[in-house]
């Protein structure tokens, strides 16, 4: 109803006053206005959290990058293009030059470009620009402009690949160095630091991470002395490999897990698996064990008495880490890069294939339901001694990383991945998910569904093979494909609620 329709006993005549609009209205219409709060929130970002601002900023430069592609390709080809925006949601600033308005939207979520008839509903104002839409282009003028964005993106992302390689290097297959020590490990005890590069165990020269892991674990109570290069010294350090339970410890000991380490069985304190065998046989009813499992120490009640088996155990050394970089020139860094360019690729088509597959379909569903994935310290028989944050490490016996970190992620969860990877890793860490970010909206803005450039594509080269058939020119029936789009925008948008809240529920914690 019009606000003309409702009766107004008393006749203002010419002095009639317009309605007045609200503070809100005033203040959130006024471009000027929205500037300024855009302005002041992403200095805020920036001086708070650098490495949320770069991300945020790179990712919109990448959608931004995209519809770039798109937008001079179609103006190459003499399309009409009315709009082209970074973010979205109300205008913040804008200026037309030409035919083409160009802006900023009040939410920096990416971009978009306004090509006029890209299919056959949409309607033209005038008649006469019907020959400048998209779809009254051959199909050799429309191709270039929908292969022009994701083209982009994955040339892109090789591009911070190539520079991932030459400027930083990438990890040694076969060197490492100690990144953390848990504390109260054997690694502790024997004054093992971060930095330290251990060369060799009981004078045998000590390869890749996963290697040495496998020495340590047949080496569960045993001494030994370990080949230490600290700094331009090297060091012979004497040490007693520690324990953690294995798979078949852990079995006799649930609510345990591989990894755990037992340090206390009532009120007695265990310092080796014989020990922790002898006080578990001694309990009889319930007893009180306290464990560390990843460096958090946690209590749970089992019913003695346990017979242990001999062999329930495994070596643990205690320590997590991190690999040597070795530079390459750039020759070198481009065969790296295109190799792990076709990694990114093989790996996001197959991530893909598992995310919208039935079972993985219901394992999101069921991450949902249940507010986010959990690890095995979540059991309800299981409790911290304190409340302090968890430190994952990846340590000498082996660990694990967040439960959640091969689940799908949202925009909110690149970010906050990106974010840890710049506190850990700096730049490197950053670009190389930035390349992968790239490389993966290349490759899904190719599937060959609307509303993607990829279905795009599909239509362009279907009218183009009944054309060549016919003889006459050929156009698909938008109206008959609507439902499919529709069905394929409530899975995306499906998809974007639940990876959204599980990201803010659950958000994914990269180990350190």
């Amino acid at each position: 109803m019009t606000t003309s329709s409702i009766p107004n006993d008393i006749d203002q005549g010419d002095s009639a006053e317009p309605p007045r609009s609200s503070l809100l209205e005033r203040i959130f219409g006024n471009q000027f206005v929205l500037l300024g709060l855009l302005l002041t929130l992403l200095g805020w970002v920036a001086f708070t959290r650098i490495w949320l601002f770069v991300l945020i900023v790179a990712i919109v430069a990448s959608v931004f990058l995209h519809e770039m592609g798109h937008f001079l390709m179609a103006k190459r080809n003499g399309m009409k293009v009315t709009e082209f925006f970074i973010g979205f949601g109300p205008r913040v600033w804008s200026f037309r030059r030409g035919e083409t308005e160009y802006g900023l939207k009040l939410v920096p979520a990416g971009a978009y470009v306004r090509i006029i008839g890209m299919h056959g509903l949409e309607e033209i104002d005038e008649s006469d620009e019907e020959a400048r839409t998209y779809r009254a282009q051959s199909y050799w003028r429309r191709m270039p402009v929908v292969l022009a964005g994701p083209m982009v993106n994955i040339v892109l992302g090789l591009l911070l690949l190539v520079v991932v390689f030459a400027g930083f290097g990438q990890p040694s297959k076969d060197k490492w160095k100690i990144d953390t020590v848990s504390s109260g490990s054997a690694a502790a005890s024997a004054g093992l630091q971060p930095g330290d590069r251990i060369i060799a165990f009981n004078g045998q020269p000590v390869g890749a991470f996963d290697d040495f892991t496998s020495v340590v674990r047949a080496q569960g109570g045993s001494s030994g002395e370990l080949t230490v290069q600290r700094g331009d010294e090297e060091l012979i350090i004497p040490t007693r490999i520690g324990w953690s339970l294995n798979a078949d410890g852990a079995r006799a000991l649930q609510p345990l897990v591989p990894g755990d380490r037992v340090t206390k069985v009532g009120d007695v304190s265990v310092s080796s698996y014989a020990e922790m065998q002898s006080a578990l046989q001694r309990f009889i009813g319930p007893v009180t064990i306290t464990f560390d499992r990843n460096d958090r120490a946690f209590t749970t009640t089992v019913d003695g008495p346990i017979a242990m088996p001999v062999d329930g155990y495994r070596g643990f050394l205690g320590v997590s880490p991190s690999s040597v970089l070795v530079h390459a020139g750039i020759v070198e860094a481009t065969g790296q890069a295109f190799g792990a360019f076709g990694d990114t690729v093989v790996g996001s088509v197959q991530g893909m294939g598992r995310i919208f597959s039935p079972s993985g379909i219901s394992k999101l569903a069921s991450q949902v339901a249940n507010g986010g994935s959990s690890d095995s310290s979540s059991d309800s028989s299981v409790e911290p001694v304190n409340s302090g944050s968890a430190s994952s490490s990846n340590s000498g016996s082996g660990s694990s990383a967040s439960s959640n970190v091969d689940r799908p992620m949202s925009l909110l969860g690149i970010v906050n991945v990106g974010t840890q990877l710049g506190e850990q890793a700096g730049w490197a860490g950053v670009l190389a998910l930035l390349a992968t970010v790239n490389i993966f909206l290349g490759l899904i803005n190719l599937v060959p569904i609307l509303p993607f450039d990829g279905g795009h594509i599909a239509v362009a080269t279907y009218e183009e093979i009944r054309t060549r058939i016919s003889g006459k020119a050929y156009r698909v029936n938008m109206a008959k494909l609507m439902p499919v789009t529709y069905i394929v925008v409530l899975l995306m948008v499906g998809l974007f609620a639940s990876t959204l809240y599980l990201d803010a529920v659950d958000p994914v914690k990269l180990s350190p």
